[in-house]
């Protein structure tokens, strides 16, 4: 009990899977059960009755067998005991004058028919002789009197004298005959009849189909029909995978021999088929019925099937008014369970209505009331800590530019006394457009276009201080309207120049180039100066306050990206191929400013 205990508390069920499941065990199973047995019943009964009905068409074959076979057995049992007719035989093979022969064969052939009125299957006779010889009725009978004598049938015949041996369908051999299939029967002359003929055997030859038309009429069910002799020969079948040579019938005729009647099932070619059989009371011939499994209960599956569907129809209809029953219990709880999860995930707009019973909706009122007031308290942390981050925004803002203007307004001064010409003029106007860009108040952002006209500004004092270098630009139009934080370039670029080119020999060069990278801004300022051990590129972005000024440019500006934008977003330091320094600034894609 304990462990079924631990797995009910690791795997809970809901109350739609509860209910569910007792509707199956209450409901389904029994249903399903009662089905099975009704089915199962059903079965035996049509089995039952069909056996029945089959015996009832069996019995009435086995009296037409039983009707002709004994009518062959006495004609031929009263042909033997005709004197003359054995005279007229025994005087037939002697006359060699072809007319003579002809009369006689036709004589003997009439006197043979005389016998079997009652019939037109008869091809002819063939009497064997004793000592050798052999004499056929009909001209198109052509036979191998050697092989006839040696065969089984033969020997049978001689060894049961005066008894009427019916032999089973077989194939036909004879290239005249156009019948496919023959019967045949055979009587060995007795000995009390042995002194006034010179016969041994008389052999008769009939039409495959001799017993076939009581098949046609005396059956109208379905399946397979077929008679076999008291040795279990072939005497007809309705289909030809029944004939067979009689020392080969097929193994699931035998238990036919096991009694007079019954039935059985027995596997053939693969299927179930179902066996009856019956014995004829005279011949002892049995007659026997083959049916496959399938087409006997074939009604059966029908009326299976159409009980199945209306029980699949009654058994929706049930599930969907247990659906609705459920659904108003269950529904209700599993909305407000779902809102539950999507606040677990973090989203606050749960989408969530109170409904159903007075303890689910109060239960669904208090929970839409607490995240409500999670939310509020969560907007009011957020909105603290983005004034915060603004606040010390422009406290970094504050602190980049004044050793810069401090050696500008130097700069200046000591040109004014060295140089005294116009120049001073440029260099002060070129001054006072940044400082009127680093003072302006109207927001934190600017276009990409309005930082590289300040950076114009700013170079241009640069080269007054530190000398001549080139700066190449390209950046791509379509970021130029783009928004970044203003002045965001321009420590990267004094970086470069006052640590790049200000101890390189000859002119230097920078280069500032702007695109676009998985929808990301990339603005790279590159010097081919002296470089940056990768030892100080850690230093150089390390958080202001340590550090030389260039250090503390940098890192002012990585924390003014991270501030703004995010972790996703910042610089990175690489070597330059060729020497010198690049430095990227990645930033977001901004149509217009936050």
């Amino acid at each position: 009990m304990n462990w079924l205990q631990k797995m009910m508390n690791l795997n809970r069920w809901g109350i739609r899977t509860v209910m569910h499941g007792s509707f199956l065990l209450m409901v389904m199973i029994p249903l399903l059960t009662m089905v099975i047995v009704s089915y199962q019943s059903y079965q035996s009964i049509v089995t039952e009755q069909s056996t029945q009905q089959t015996l009832r068409t069996l019995e009435q074959v086995s009296v037409g067998i039983d009707r002709e076979a004994s009518q062959i057995m006495n004609t031929v049992g009263n042909l033997i005991k005709d004197e003359n007719l054995l005279d007229v035989a025994d005087h037939a093979r002697e006359n060699v004058s072809p007319d003579v022969g002809a009369a006689q064969k036709a004589r003997l052939n009439s006197l043979v028919r005389s016998y079997f009125p009652y019939t037109d299957e008869l091809i002819g006779a063939v009497f064997f002789y004793r000592g050798g010889g052999a004499y056929t009725t009909n001209n198109l009978v052509t036979i191998n009197e050697r092989a006839l004598r040696t065969s089984l049938w033969y020997n049978k015949s001689l060894a049961a004298a005066g008894q009427i041996k019916l032999f089973g369908v077989q194939p036909n051999d004879m290239p005249h005959i156009t019948e496919k299939y023959i019967n045949t029967a055979a009587v060995a002359i007795p000995p009390e009849l042995a002194d006034h003929t010179r016969l041994e055997v008389i052999y008769f030859i009939f039409k495959g189909s001799l017993f076939q038309h009581l098949f046609e009429s005396s059956t109208k069910e379905q399946g397979d029909f077929l008679i076999l002799d008291y040795e279990s020969r072939a005497i007809a079948a309705n289909r030809e995978t029944y004939i067979q040579s009689w020392l080969d019938q097929p193994a699931y005729l035998y238990k036919t021999g096991w009694g007079a009647s019954g039935e059985y099932t027995e596997t053939m070619n693969g299927e179930k088929a179902f066996v009856t059989y019956y014995t004829a009371p005279v011949t002892k011939f049995k007659v026997i019925h083959i049916i496959p499994y399938a087409t006997l209960t074939a009604p059966l599956q029908k009326v299976f099937a159409t009980t199945l569907w209306i029980g699949a129809a009654s058994t929706a209809l049930f599930l969907l008014a247990s659906w609705f029953f459920v659904r108003t219990i269950t529904g209700p709880i599993s909305r407000l369970v779902r809102a539950m999860y999507r606040v677990q995930t973090g989203s606050l707009q749960p989408g969530f209505t109170p409904s159903g019973p007075s303890e689910v909706y109060m239960l669904g009122h208090k929970f839409h009331a607490m995240v409500k007031e999670m939310d509020h308290l969560i907007k009011e942390k957020e909105e603290q800590q983005r004034a915060k981050a603004m606040a010390e925004l422009r406290a970094l803002q504050s602190q980049i530019n004044p050793h810069f203007l401090l050696n500008t307004l130097n700069a200046i001064k000591l040109m004014a006394v060295i140089n005294r010409v116009p120049n001073i003029q440029k260099m002060t106007d070129a001054f006072i457009r940044l400082l009127s860009s680093t003072f302006n108040r109207g927001g934190t952002m600017h276009t990409v276009a309005e930082e590289l006209d300040y950076l114009e500004q700013y170079l241009y004092i640069m080269e007054f201080r530190y000398g001549s270098f080139q700066v190449h630009c390209d950046f791509d139009e379509a970021i130029c309207n783009r928004f970044i934080l203003k002045q965001l370039i321009q420590p990267i670029v004094e970086n470069a120049i006052v640590h790049g080119l200000q101890h390189k020999e000859g002119e230097g060069r920078i280069w500032l180039k702007g695109s676009l990278r998985d929808d990301k801004m990339i603005i790279a300022v590159e010097d081919d100066g002296e470089g940056i051990d990768s030892k100080d590129m850690a230093e150089l972005l390390a958080p202001s306050g340590s550090g030389s000024f260039s250090s503390m440019g940098i890192s002012n500006v990585q924390e003014r990206i991270r501030l703004h934008y995010g972790d996703g977003y910042g610089i990175a330091l690489l070597e330059r191929e060729g020497g010198g320094t690049r430095v990227e600034v990645i930033l977001p894609n901004l149509h217009e400013p936050q």
